[in-house]
């Protein structure tokens, strides 16, 4: 059975933590099933992505799609389920690592189609967020038909000198769809309550970027200030970072 419809199944209508371990379990066993003898990281790669002859991944495939689907169902349950069982999860860990590798993906193929010039400004963006010290988030604004509204909200990890890791990967790719299109990337340094927190704005399109003034600012800190939990989910990358089980063959 998919997987979505089998935790869909599973908790049958009862949104309840007891009933949301347990499909998440059955979800669980059954993709462990499915993936005995799968047990390295290459042959993981294999299994959730069409790949070339040196391992590279071409596109996610089916079975992906399903790992994808299955956490559209469950994420609102996620915060059901105590946080000791969730990271004894091979499913979600799995989410995890095929999502980090399909935004790695992802990211690289977006900075090859772009210009020398948008390179140039995207890694110039990259260091003016390394070199703000402090607590560090970043909301991205996309454009509708009433203006600019938040579109996700993230913690900004990876800009700290740690090296390269899934959500620095992850705010890149964000930052690079921004050259898609249009939008507006606001940097926020420091902790509420501490001192104040500094705001920094940057409007990027296909064929412009500029620093956004304390006028244009002071109208984003306002929609800042509303409960977006959306913005929030789509600030993470899919699955449980803190899963690991050590699989063994056979």
């Amino acid at each position: 059975m998919y997987l979505s419809e089998l935790f869909l199944q599973t908790v049958y209508g009862e949104n309840t933590s007891m009933a949301a371990q347990e499909a998440l379990e059955a979800c669980n066993k059954e993709l462990c099933r499915r993936m005995d003898g799968v047990v390295d990281e290459i042959d993981c790669l294999h299994y959730f992505f069409n790949t070339d002859q040196k391992d590279e991944i071409i596109s996610p495939n089916e079975k992906y799609q399903e790992l994808v689907d299955f956490w559209d169902v469950y994420w609102e349950f996620d915060h059901e389920v105590p946080d000791a069982v969730r990271e004894k999860m091979w499913l979600l860990q799995m989410i995890y690592e095929a999502d980090a590798n399909r935004i790695t993906w992802e990211k690289e193929n977006r900075k090859k189609r772009l210009t020398s010039g948008q390179v140039d400004t995207f890694e110039m963006l990259c260091r003016k967020f390394e070199e703000k010290f402090g607590k560090k988030e970043l909301a991205i604004f996309i454009r509708d038909r009433t203006g600019f509204r938040v579109w996700e909200k993230f913690e900004l990890q990876g800009f700290d000198g740690e090296g390269i890791i899934p959500e620095r990967d992850f705010a890149e790719n964000e930052l690079l769809k921004m050259f898609e299109s249009e939008g507006i990337a606001v940097l926020i340094v420091g902790r509420i309550g501490l001192t104040p927190r500094r705001f920094y704005g940057y409007y990027v399109s296909s064929c412009e970027y500029r620093e956004m003034d304390k006028r244009e600012m002071d109208d984003l800190k306002v929609k800042l200030t509303e409960d977006n939990p959306m913005a929030e989910h789509r600030g993470k990358i899919r699955g449980c970072p803190t899963a690991y089980i050590e699989r063994t063959a056979g």
